[in-house]
């Protein structure tokens, strides 16, 4: 994905009643058109807006519709995920047949979800709710530039305009980096912030976590500061490397263990007293999760039986389902190596 290119990056509705099925629609619709996708494209997006919000109202009673644009070497596409605390789908496999509805109509709803879409991954457990991803691109989805599979939930705090929370992405043909980003507050201010560290990450030429962060540093004194985090993986090594100023978090989960990176205290931009890497091995199971402190930090994998094989975008809005902060700016990154 090129990342900081595109803007609004992710909306999310409440889909509390039929009437607001239309608005999901059409908010889908309008960004997929704002990205340069044809009329048949933007037809494909109405459909399965349409059909996952349509599914919240009828079996979950609500649930939220998340949507951003995704870009790819020129090629455009959006990402929907709806979730739910419903009473989840006992049978997923014969909820995705074709005929198959509990409320008499065509029953086309999941199972032309997932035809019309590239990436599409479902994620329900009864009594714990529902979670479910269609990635829908122009064209034929374009070969990933990363051999990372990403996924990211990244909203401001109701009432807010601009998301004063960030992240970032950018792969060399021997390592990746990531970040997540908290500017200082929440608004205009802290968007500055986060925005500034983001273009610091894509635009930089530094081979290692540490020397990013310090860019990153001096970047932001002239913002309203940030606290910010950057792992740094190389396949050829097998390490995971971890560099973080302020309250962000950092996991490693793999089969054997699971692993907290910490950050030290201080502000980018204003005041760090320490900046260090830590290294962990990085495996082939391996999922990494950053996140900032909108997220509350109880959170267990092991608590969901399966969430860990799923789609790091389904992993992400799980975890922003059951552990978000309603008062603060959320951004929820989960990276695992590419299927």
């Amino acid at each position: 994905m090129e990342i900081g290119s595109l803007r609004k990056r992710q909306f999310a509705l409440d889909v509390l009643d039929p009437s607001q099925v239309g608005e999901a629609r059409r908010i889908a619709v309008e960004s997929a058109a704002w990205l340069g996708m044809n009329e048949e494209d933007c037809g494909k997006v109405a459909i399965a807006v349409t059909e996952m919000a349509t599914n919240l109202v009828k079996h979950a009673g609500n649930g939220k519709i998340l949507c951003e644009p995704l870009s790819m070497n020129g090629t455009m596409g959006v990402r929907v995920l709806s979730l739910d605390k419903g009473a989840g789908i006992p049978d997923v496999a014969r909820a995705l047949q074709d005929g198959y509805s509990t409320y008499g109509s065509s029953g086309n709803g999941l199972g032309a979800v997932r035809r019309l879409s590239t990436v599409f991954d479902v994620y329900s457990v009864p009594g714990l709710g529902t979670c479910i991803v269609s990635e829908l691109w122009a064209h034929k989805k374009p070969s990933a530039p990363s051999c990372f599979s990403v996924g990211v939930v990244s909203l401001e705090v109701r009432g807010e305009t601009e998301n004063g929370d960030g992240w970032a992405m950018r792969a060399t043909p021997d390592h990746s980096f990531f970040m997540v980003v908290d500017g200082l507050g929440h608004g205009t201010f802290a968007a500055e912030a986060a925005r500034e560290a983001e273009r610091v990450l894509t635009d930089s030429h530094s081979t290692s976590a540490a020397s990013i962060l310090r860019d990153c540093h001096d970047a932001l004194k002239k913002t309203r500061g940030a606290a910010g985090a950057i792992a740094e993986i190389s396949q050829t090594k097998g390490t995971l490397t971890f560099a973080g100023i302020g309250n962000t978090s950092a996991t490693v989960i793999d089969h054997h263990s699971r692993r907290g990176i910490a950050s030290h205290n201080g502000t980018l931009g204003h005041q760090i007293h320490k900046i260090q890497e830590f290294t962990v091995p990085w495996h082939k199971d391996s999922i990494l999760i950053m996140h900032s402190d909108g997220l509350g930090t109880k959170w267990d994998l092991n608590e969901y039986p399966g969430l860990a094989a799923k789609h790091p975008s389904i992993i992400a809005a799980v975890l922003y389902r059951d552990f978000h902060r309603e008062r603060d700016d959320v951004t929820v990154m989960v990276a695992k190596n590419g299927q």
